[in-house]
């Protein structure tokens, strides 16, 4: 009976200990102040008394700066998204949905994410979301504050063409 006891015991604590070592392996990453700029098409739809929706991709470079004990490392990524920008310009307000796939490290690391923010014509603040990744970005989360401006240029029949930045003050995620 005891034998019995004993068994069930060592394995309990290894089952607990084996939970509380997986949750202990997360880890939060810093990667720092980051930012990106842009370029893109879309197609604007225009609905009279200053609306306007345009949907679109954009891509560019996100630049990903921190600290390394005594210098700074850069690290850069490509980064595509599709977005919708919803605008009022006559009551100076806007806002934008992003998807995004982020591509690092020459292919091997992908994130995915989306954001959501509101603003003047000039910029909105929202919150951008870590949603899953694959390669060293397997499982990424969190959510993080950023500021973006994109201003599309009217070109021929609906169609615009796209420039604008992305800031993240402290871009920062969670690996399992």
């Amino acid at each position: 009976m005891t034998n019995i006891v004993y068994i069930v015991i060592v394995t309990v604590t290894a089952v607990v200990l084996s939970c509380i070592g997986s949750m202990a392996y997360a880890k939060t990453v810093e990667a720092g102040e980051s930012n990106a700029s842009w370029k893109g098409t879309g197609e604007i739809h225009n609905f009279g008394d200053g609306e306007q929706v345009i949907s679109g991709i954009v891509k560019g470079v996100l630049m990903a700066r921190h600290k390394d004990e005594a210098k700074t490392v850069v690290h850069s990524s490509k980064l595509t998204c599709a977005v919708r920008v919803n605008l009022n310009r006559k009551q100076d307000q806007h806002a934008e949905d992003g998807l995004c796939t982020i591509v690092a490290h020459g292919g091997k690391d992908i994130a995915f994410a989306q954001w959501k923010c509101t603003g003047t014509l000039k910029e909105c603040g929202g919150e951008f979301t870590f949603t899953g990744g694959a390669g060293g970005f397997a499982g990424i989360s969190g959510t993080i504050p950023f500021h973006t401006s994109i201003v599309f240029d009217l070109q021929e029949k609906g169609t615009g063409r796209a420039v604008g930045y992305a800031v993240w003050p402290n871009l920062t995620y969670t690996l399992p």
